[in-house]
């Protein structure tokens, strides 16, 4: 059970222990093709079949993402950033976005399936296949969750209680990997309880999405949905693709009031695959919106302890009572950790 308001910030590092790319393997993905190779983001497109997608439109599909690439290829940036800097290029860079996000979700994993799925494509001898896909990078930390919430619930009627706030996400993701995994881990072990309670219950979990998702999910919206792993045709591509936003279109998201509400209210703030970029802070109003006796606990896996420090202190001169002070030093953890591993040592 948990007991303080924790609150989750999650970026492209958090999804990537399933499947997904993070915003630096996105890019590769997108433009792999771009030179000699084949097996990524072109090739599937390419490969695309869909009965409301006819040649003709198909053609000028491809001719609008290949001058994407091209220009893309030499922009260095992340494509959230590119297409917030490139409106032009906005509708088929989020067309993209959607595909490869679709592509993904076929063949994500969770639980005990992760592993023999990092092997296969660890020990995959085709070089094209495996530099065509994302890793399965960090421990699964969403069992690890979901196994401390439901710590002590017994019995067939022992739902967890999110009512209370006590668990809360702010995403700038735009899968739903972390909806499907509580869902579908929620059915299975309560797997006697009507359908309806379990879908009332989840219902209180916050789950913002910062930049918009591509697609509900049935226990979410009844009338509108996209199957997890379904077949996906142009219409859902291109449904997704209107969903998603760019930092500069946030402002157009009522989530984010909310999401500062969160922030103010928290105890506890884990920044998980995060990344930290000044411009998803800013939508946020981080650090400054953080209460002063809140934690503030972050992954910050694969950096250089100079890159470590100066986050930190990005966050502590930002805060309410911001200042170089041991006090502020001391309520700002950043690890070079996977998302499970801080969760172990911190929740």
């Amino acid at each position: 059970m948990i007991e303080k308001k924790i609150l989750f910030v999650l970026g492209a590092g958090a999804s990537c222990p399933y499947g997904y790319p993070s915003g630096s393997e996105l890019r590769r993905l997108i433009l792999y093709n771009a030179g000699s190779f084949s097996g990524g983001f072109l090739d599937s497109y390419r490969n695309f079949k869909s009965k409301d997608l006819d040649q003709s439109k198909k053609h000028t599909k491809l001719q609008q993402i290949k001058q994407f690439i091209e220009t893309f290829n030499g922009a260095v940036k992340s494509i959230d950033v590119f297409i917030a800097n490139n409106s032009k290029f906005a509708p088929i860079g989020k067309y993209i976005i959607a595909f490869e996000i679709f592509r993904t979700e076929q063949e994500s994993r969770f639980r005990e399936e992760i592993q023999p799925a990092k092997e296969h494509l660890e020990h995959h001898d085709n070089r094209q296949y495996v530099l065509g896909k994302a890793g399965f990078q960090g421990g699964d930390w969403y069992s690890y969750l979901f196994k401390r919430i439901t710590d002590g619930l017994v019995g067939r009627d022992a739902l967890p209680d999110f009512s209370n706030g006590n668990i809360s996400f702010i995403t700038f993701n735009y899968d739903r990997s972390l909806e499907y995994f509580f869902y579908d881990s929620l059915r299975c072990l309560y797997y006697e309880v009507a359908e309806d309670k379990k879908v009332q219950a989840l219902n209180h979990l916050k789950i913002l999405h910062v930049y918009g998702n591509i697609a509900h999910l049935k226990w979410q919206n009844p009338c509108d949905y996209v199957d997890y792993k379904q077949q996906i045709n142009e219409s859902i591509l291109q449904n997704a693709a209107n969903k998603i936003r760019t930092v500069y279109e946030e402002k157009e998201n009522p989530e984010v009031i909310e999401a500062k509400n969160l922030l103010q209210q928290a105890d506890q703030i884990f920044f998980l695959g995060f990344g930290f970029a000044r411009e998803n802070m800013e939508v946020l109003g981080l650090p400054g919106l953080i209460s002063e006796d809140c934690l503030i606990l972050g992954t910050v896996l694969g950096l250089e302890p100079k890159e470590i420090n100066d986050i930190r202190d990005q966050i502590v001169k930002g805060l309410k009572h911001g200042g170089i002070t041991d006090r502020n030093l001391n309520r700002v953890k950043l690890e070079n950790v996977d998302c499970l591993k801080l969760l172990r040592n911190y929740l």
